[in-house]
């Protein structure tokens, strides 16, 4: 039996996206703590002690890059671990993973693991910050044992960035995968409803969404756009300003944050298309939630985000930032509702062929010896 520190840069990851592996992981009869920032009223330790999993706090900015705050960060991870001495060591995100491998060396951990998903605007930007990042994860991803990757073009770009190297081995793995049981096939509704999940911020295509509500509404009024997110500051935010002037428009019903996945699975079934416009992903866990419960999608011709798309099967793929193909996009989807379900029961197919979350989780524990 090993002793496994699963550390989070997003806590609600930990509710959402982790359960499959801390499941599979508490099976082959392992100890499972936990750590991340721990935010006010977010439910997270108390769901973790439901799972019987001890859940640890550390002060960790998103979106921000403080330097006192990151060393701070660094020096109470090296803490934590020497603390809890975990066997196993494995990270999500960006400061998880610039900094995990770095203190878990430090504190003698004996395999490290950190999860790509997606390289996000510092990292596939241009410029000083840019090289700074990839310095950074460069030196950081040297330090674990094993690099999990979710597209070929991540894949890709870190090793032209050499961020891998053949004692770091890198793996792919289709995401976090999805749920399948949780997320169950819903028979899809009367009415034209159109649906986007995500963090609101311009890299997601929120805009895009927006404007291609717009425009399909001017042609279908009888069409409905809902959003859900949770509300974001720094450049990259969509501010509640431009959210709510579509509401008041008309374009669009703005859900709010979901905060469990009961509302999540509702909003995916009032639903008969899932959108996506964004700009780059790891494996877009929303649009796996729609895929696994029988929705088509139509996302962007960008890495990550086309991995989920078979063009013409199970969706449709458009260009990055192009709201009026996406319009055109939605009005041809919604034009066929025949179509619309097949492409909805071929999305299921390749949800249960290729994104199961139970098998990420085998990926993972078989690469890390666990």
């Amino acid at each position: 039996m090993a002793h496994v520190l699963l550390i989070e840069g997003f806590s609600r990851a930990l509710v959402y996206f982790r359960p499959p592996l801390i499941r599979a992981l508490q099976r082959a009869g392992h100890q499972v703590t936990v750590a991340t920032y721990l935010e006010p009223d977010d439910g997270v330790a108390a769901a973790m002690a439901e799972m019987g999993v001890p859940c640890e706090h550390l002060p960790m900015a998103r979106n921000r890059v403080r330097v006192l705050g990151d060393l701070i960060l660094l020096w109470t991870m090296w803490r934590l671990l020497r603390r809890t001495r975990p066997d196993v060591l494995i990270t999500w995100t960006i400061k998880p993973n610039l900094y995990g491998p770095i203190a878990g060396r430090l504190a003698g951990v004996s395999r490290i693991g950190i999860v790509v998903c997606g390289l996000g605007r510092l990292l596939l930007g241009s410029g000083f910050v840019s090289r700074v990042g990839w310095r950074m994860l460069r030196f950081s991803a040297r330090r674990a044992d094993r690099v999990f990757v979710q597209n070929p073009d991540d894949l890709a770009s870190l090793h032209l960035h050499r961020a891998v190297t053949p004692r770091t081995k890198a793996i792919m793995t289709a995401g976090c995968g999805v749920d399948l049981d949780a997320f169950a096939v819903a028979p899809l509704p009367d009415r034209p409803v159109v649906l986007m999940l995500g963090r609101l911020l311009a890299s997601k295509g929120v805009h895009e969404y927006l404007d291609a509500a717009a425009i399909v509404r001017q042609q279908r009024p009888g069409v409905v756009f809902e959003l859900a997110g949770l509300l974001e500051t720094g450049n990259d935010a969509v501010s509640e300003v431009r959210i709510q002037a579509a509401v008041a428009q008309g374009d669009i019903r703005y859900l709010g944050f979901l905060k469990d996945q009961d509302l999540v699975r509702e909003a995916i079934c009032r639903s008969c298309l899932y959108v996506l416009p964004s700009w780059h992903e790891g494996t877009p866990h929303s649009t796996l939630e729609a895929m696994s419960m029988g929705r088509a999608i139509v996302t962007t011709d960008a890495r990550g985000c086309r991995e989920t798309v078979q063009e013409g099967v199970n969706g449709r793929l458009v260009p990055v930032r192009n709201a009026t193909a996406l319009a055109k996009a939605i009005l041809d989807m919604l034009a066929d509702s025949s179509r619309l379900a097949e492409m909805g029961a071929a999305s299921r197919m390749m949800a249960e062929s290729k994104f199961d979350a139970d098998e990420v989780a085998a990926t993972i524990m078989r690469e890390m010896g666990l």
